[in-house]
């Protein structure tokens, strides 16, 4: 299904940059192991590449001038300790990357640098990693645990489900995918809650957003059956109190999974966000906004807006990349969509991986080994509701920080779901 629409526009050209790189501005795809020789240069490289590449630049308060001007010489300096002792170490050569990626507001970005000439004790090739994400999301005062942990925190609470709650059906899996070359697995908790008055909650936990590949028949044929079990139960049950769907530490995954969450419950073709792109090599050079739209799914229906019932979405911290779109854009067009839970991580916009060193769109570099650079970064800007998401995520309209609850627990905001679906 094509949602995508392409709008071919003339740009609005803002303030470029000329600092430093006013007589070469390098195309994105050119080779890392052609660009640079030593230390000095492979920073510029970066700098300038970044410049014509990253989508943020219009929001992100970081001064890349000022980064310019403050690094230089300290990559400078180590070229200088190569040609003095025939090695730099990663511990003099990690840190002024951090420097560099680390306060930017891309919670996709992940940054890949190899050290041109590594001490003989550090493998080779000696690849440094930088992840903004990494280092801002663990400082928020409600931060716990990392996603892996919550996971399997959430993974052991599922399956003691019955004990605490009257529950019709439970069914879950670990089910292994295969699609266009991405292979992975996915965990799927289906649970059909029953309430003291005898209607029913269908409640689905998703370890990612991979409804899609195994919609498509490139999976274990046990999750696309799961994942019925779960529309057929909202879209046919007379008896529908509400919906749960709990993207808690959802590590994220395709777009195309919002035909199942959202166009599920659309009567028509809704605009769920706007996006743009870098189409030129200005550093504030971008597309104009084109619509994301959302057609109804066509074979599960429910109008669960004209029916009043409450779609609610549990988020957390480490729900992140789809795992924030799903609640944002079903509650940009489902007005009985409620968030409960934690603010998200913040990567709240779509990379196009297979459109590595195209044009002026991230990403760039090797992508095979890393060898030279790599740098995985947004390759559009979104806006939802007429903001930009980007680093902030997903707030809830109800705030449930597990750090706060008893134990840590996961039950409290599991019975706070089903308690508002009662009483509405």
């Amino acid at each position: 299904m094509k949602k995508y629409i392409l709008i071919i526009s003339v740009s609005t050209l803002l303030v470029v940059s000329c600092r430093k790189e006013a007589d070469y501005i390098p195309y994105v795809g050119e080779s890392p192991k052609l660009a640079y020789n030593t230390y000095a240069e492979q920073f510029e490289y970066l700098w300038k590449v970044m410049s014509t590449a990253y989508v943020f630049w219009d929001i992100d308060t970081v001064d890349w001038d000022a980064i310019y001007d403050r690094l230089l010489p300290q990559f400078k300096d180590l070229d200088g300790k190569y040609q003095d002792s025939g090695f730099v170490r990663n511990s003099d050569f990690e840190p002024l990357y951090a420097s560099m990626f680390g306060s930017l507001i891309d919670h996709h970005m992940r940054v890949y640098v190899e050290n041109l000439h590594p001490h003989p004790s550090e493998t080779y090739p000696s690849i440094i990693y930088i992840n903004p994400a990494n280092i801002e999301v663990p400082t928020r005062p409600y931060y716990f645990e990392d996603r892996n942990t919550e996971q399997d925190g959430i993974k052991a609470f599922l399956k003691t489900i019955e004990s605490n709650y009257t529950v019709a059906v439970h069914d879950s899996g670990t089910f292994a995918f295969d699609d266009a070359g991405m292979s992975a697995t996915v965990t799927l908790h289906y649970c059909l809650f029953r309430l003291s008055d005898g209607r029913v909650v269908p409640y689905l936990w998703q370890s990612m957003a991979a409804l899609t590949p195994l919609m498509k028949g490139k999976g274990t044929p046990a999750g696309k059956v799961l994942i019925e079990k779960w529309l057929h139960t909202i879209c046919d049950s007379a008896n529908l109190a509400g919906i749960i769907l709990d993207n808690r530490a959802n590590r994220g995954g395709y777009q195309d999974d919002l035909d199942y969450l959202v166009g599920t419950f659309l009567n028509a073709r809704a605009t769920i966000f706007e996006t743009c792109y870098k189409e030129g090599p200005g550093r504030l050079e971008y597309s104009a906004w084109c619509p994301y739209y959302q057609d109804p799914n066509p074979t599960f229906h429910r109008d669960i807006t004209a029916e009043d019932i409450p779609y609610v979405i549990l988020t957390s911290v480490n729900s992140v990349s789809m795992g924030e779109l799903e609640p944002l854009t079903a509650r940009a067009v489902l007005p009985t969509t409620h968030i409960m839970g934690e603010r998200t991580w913040g990567g709240t916009c779509p990379l196009q991986p297979d459109c590595e060193n195209l044009n002026y769109n991230a990403p760039f570099g090797d992508s095979y080994d890393h060898r030279g650079h790599y740098i995985y970064s947004s390759t559009f800007a979104t806006r939802i509701g007429g903001r930009r998401l980007e680093s902030i995520g997903c707030e809830p309209d109800e705030v449930f920080n597990r750090k706060d609850a008893p134990s840590q627990s996961f039950k409290p905001l599991l019975d706070a779901a089903l308690n508002y679906i009662q009483s509405h």
